[in-house]
């Protein structure tokens, strides 16, 4: 079985808050624990691990249901950091805030396989924090949990007066800009390519007080042996590539093994020793986010083609015919039904 086979988990400590702000809106949350089969004594271990779409699928119930937009954001106030656990110590004690992403970026998997991060540094002076979820359909309420839960974990590591640079979010929204605005104390850009928190270079830098090398260091080794790293590390850190490549339209083989301190050929070999193929893998990537894409009413076809790195709307225009045997237009109508 490979990566991609996996059901995506979760754990448990992500469900937080949800109870309360359920019954806060006037409803019982425990039908919709019920209709996605979580226990609700799971929700009280914090070692538990339930399937990643439970938590996607009951955020859009909720937010639908209770007529409640920004659910999503509105749950990451009763969140912070150290949902993830272990997770969050080791990045408490990093010795700088740039060190304690790169370590959540790196273990990130232990918390949940439906998740994948990554701290985009190709641009110096505005990197960013990047959040992907891997799970079709619809899906915004979970990607702006996790997006506030990273606006705290910046607030945590930087200091309670942290702003983003500015904040990206890959759907559209009928939330007002202002709500956004209010909630991130930045502008916020809708209708993205990707889900990001764009910060300040210095801020990598800054030196965390009170950490803890020793404690660090023995997470990081407890964490290193019950996370399996190895093989499906490197899918993953082809697929990052890949994503961010995409939208400037340079994802290229020679470019990603360069990014990856790799010869071509060596990243060849070591991809075809996991059965995979770069062009295969682009291929995927590209059918993955444009159901993502097109299961959004409001981005327009010639956004998406740039999005997925085509030149030219034509092009998107094959490649859709080739996944869906149908057009851009078609899919999306039919991914819209689907979600009625």
């Amino acid at each position: 079985m490979t990566l991609d086979d996996m059901e995506p988990f979760i754990r448990t400590t992500s469900f937080a808050g949800f109870r309360e702000l359920v019954s806060q809106l006037g409803a019982d949350p425990l039908p919709y624990l019920e209709r996605f089969r979580v226990r609700p004594e799971l929700l009280d271990d914090e070692d538990a691990r339930v399937p990643f779409r439970s938590l996607v699928g009951m955020l859009e119930a909720a937010a639908d249901e209770l007529e409640c937009p920004d659910f999503g954001l509105r749950m990451s106030e009763y969140q912070h950091l150290h949902v993830l656990g272990p997770i969050a110590l080791i990045a408490c004690n990093a010795s700088s805030v740039g060190h304690a992403l790169a370590e959540i970026v790196r273990f990130i998997g232990y918390h949940s396989s439906g998740i994948v991060l990554d701290l985009d540094l190709s641009e110096a002076h505005m990197p960013c924090l990047v959040i992907e979820l891997r799970l079709p359909g619809a899906q915004r309420q979970m990607a702006e949990l996790a997006m506030g839960v990273a606006l705290k974990t910046m607030k945590l590591l930087c200091g309670s007066t942290f702003a983003p640079q500015a904040v990206q979010l890959a759907s559209a929204s009928p939330v007002p800009a202002a709500r956004y605005r209010r909630h991130f104390g930045s502008e916020v850009y809708l209708g993205q390519a990707r889900n990001a928190l764009v910060f300040a270079e210095r801020q990598l830098g800054q030196r965390i007080e009170r950490q803890d090398p020793t404690l660090h260091r023995t997470l990081v080794q407890y964490l290193s042996q019950i996370h399996l790293l190895g093989a499906p590390d490197l899918l993953e850190q082809v697929r990052r590539l890949v994503l961010r490549l995409l939208p400037i339209q340079q994802c290229r083989l020679p470019l990603v093994a360069e990014q990856l301190g790799l010869h071509e050929r060596n990243l060849q070999r070591q991809l075809a020793e996991l059965n995979h193929r770069f062009d295969e893998l682009v291929e995927g990537i590209r059918r993955e986010r444009a159901d993502f894409y097109l299961a959004e009413r409001d981005i327009p076809m010639s956004q998406i083609a740039g999005m997925l790195g085509y030149s030219e709307q034509s092009v998107f225009n094959r490649a859709c015919r080739r996944w869906f045997a149908m057009t851009p237009g078609a899919r999306r109508r039919q991914l819209l039904e689907r979600s009625v």
